[in-house]
């Protein structure tokens, strides 16, 4: 019976840390002499439709909503001795602007021995949780999840010191070394520490970490695997404090709703909670079905998702009124957008993910519902894929729906698609 992705990840878990843990010095320094490196090319094409009679049109034209895509990835992946490297120049380009290049080392860190104990320091990717559409305990990594052509994942400068044995490990992470607070949560300088153990059918994850952003963060998940075809997992964090981006409180007046840099508020909740809990099931004839629900103390509520509506309105109201400049107007619309760049803009949200595959020909398809519970916003993604020996083919289709004032019955993109190619060398 094909195993579902979690059972997959628990067994692959625990024949990793049962060879970290029983590894010899003389099997590390045979490691350590060998080397091994890849090449990825991708291509991938996005078309996004704009919504009509969005309330935000004035400010469209100086965000990339509603515009055409395209990026170009050359992707070094490799491991010499104890360094691991992904290097990754990008092409990329939107309709209406010229393209741009950049080079970016993702991930570079060396892992080491240093007196029977284990180290790593360098850039590193940090995700962590058992959840798909929404993760509370990822608090280094921060990963945006459900997004339609992601990027891979840029790591964090860390320096961590690893324990791993035949059915545990732990680590001890100083996340972005000399830092204190950042731009976003994911640059501030942090401790965390990380915990994973199996017993019986359970993978259990725990963490703590301290920021002086967000002060302490508690968290732990488990994922079981009571048979075969059942996966159950759930995830819980515990914060002293949260942040989130909200609109101006009501009442705002003209110069306010105007004012590009103040277009958006910085909201503090204090004690906020994260909370997940799903399960996949999967049939031997490889369709799965995944489901799950969450609450992220966090995010954006319905009554913000409102504000934000009827405040672009009133923007919107003031073009061509004597006195009101049109660049105003567009830059405090174009800045109130940037609450659509949060990792999570559902309150409370629900995902269903039917997918299914066949390793003999090597396709795959899904086709995702998300939907929250608080404003009726929800997003319906088709996807299929090709895997071959090095080439590898990827193609999805999403709509966004829901009531005007909805989270994504706000978004200024109507429906988006794309296209990928990869080849391995």
């Amino acid at each position: 019976m094909p195993e579902s992705p979690y059972r997959q990840r628990r067994l692959l878990g625990s024949v990793v840390a049962l060879m970290i843990g029983c590894m010899s010095q003389q099997a590390r320094a045979e490691e350590d002499a060998s080397a091994a490196f890849g090449w990825t090319t991708r291509v991938i094409a996005e078309a996004r439709d704009a919504r009509v009679g969005s309330a935000f049109s004035a400010g469209l034209p100086l965000t990339g909503f509603g515009r055409d895509r395209f990026r170009v990835e050359q992707e070094l992946r490799g491991r010499s001795g104890p360094v691991s490297l992904l290097l990754i120049a990008t092409e990329s380009g939107q309709e209406g602007n010229k393209p741009a290049g950049r080079l970016v080392a993702h991930e570079a860190y060396a892992d080491l021995d240093i007196g029977g104990e284990r180290f790593s320091v360098g850039k590193k990717v940090l995700s962590g949780d058992v959840a798909y559409g929404f993760r509370p305990i990822d608090v280094l990594q921060r990963e945006s999840r459900l997004q339609l052509a992601p990027t891979s994942l840029e790591g964090i400068p860390m320096l961590s010191w690893d324990n791993f044995s035949t059915d545990g490990a732990w680590s001890l992470v100083i996340a972005n070394p000399g830092h204190q607070r950042r731009g976003v949560a994911r640059e501030d300088g942090s401790v965390a520490l990380k915990l994973y153990r199996h017993e019986g059918m359970a993978d259990i994850h725990g963490v703590l970490r301290h920021s002086r952003r967000l002060g302490v963060e508690l968290g732990g998940a488990v994922s079981v695997v009571p048979g075969e075809a059942l996966e159950l997992h759930a995830s819980l964090l515990q914060q002293r404090r949260g942040e989130r981006l909200v609109p101006l409180a009501d009442g705002a007046g003209g110069a306010q709703l105007l004012n590009a840099d103040a277009a958006l508020a910085v909201e503090t909740p204090a004690n906020p909670r994260k909370a997940l809990v799903g399960g996949t099931w999967t049939t031997e004839a490889g369709y799965s079905l995944l489901g799950e629900v969450w609450w992220d103390g966090t995010a954006p509520d319905a009554a913000d998702w409102q504000r934000l509506y009827r405040q672009s309105a009133q923007r919107a109201a003031m073009l061509g009124l004597p006195g009101v400049p049109a660049a105003a107007v567009a830059g405090a619309s174009a800045a109130s957008l940037r609450i659509f760049d949060q990792g999570n803009l559902l309150r409370r949200g629900v995902l269903a993910r039917l997918a299914w595959s066949d390793s003999a020909s090597g396709w795959s398809a899904s086709l995702d519902l998300l939907g929250s519970l608080n404003d009726g916003g929800r997003t319906l993604t088709a996807a299929v894929a090709w895997q071959g020996e090095r080439l590898r083919f990827d193609a999805g289709l999403r709509r966004y729906g829901g009531p005007g004032d909805s989270a994504f019955g706000l978004l200024p993109d109507r429906t988006a698609a794309f296209v990928g190619l990869s080849l391995a060398y």
